[in-house]
């Protein structure tokens, strides 16, 4: 699987913004599970990557991007620094 950092994906993917205004899909709903446009957005070890395809284990949404992928790929989508972590857990904002 390739691994991209968050900068290599913005400047490689275009994610197109949901009609509700959000980037993140809590749903597959209206999105084909087998398009090489969607991306599961997954927790892992508190940080959030997009994993090409579709995903449920660890999921917290999805995300359509205007390209496709060609190959199975693994990108930071956020890392968060330990105060909004914590800010997070409490259910605030950092």
């Amino acid at each position: 699987m390739k691994q991209l950092t968050e900068d290599q994906f913005d400047a490689q993917f275009t994610v197109v913004t949901g009609a509700d205004g959000d980037d993140v899909r809590p749903t597959l709903r209206g999105i084909d599970p087998d398009s090489k446009h969607l991306w599961t957005i997954i927790d892992a070890e508190g940080n959030l990557y997009a994993v090409s395809g579709a995903h449920y284990i660890n999921r917290v949404g999805y995300i359509v991007t205007k390209e496709a992928w060609t190959e199975e790929i693994e990108a930071v989508w956020h890392i968060f620094a330990d105060d909004e972590e914590d800010a997070a857990a409490e259910g605030g904002d950092a």
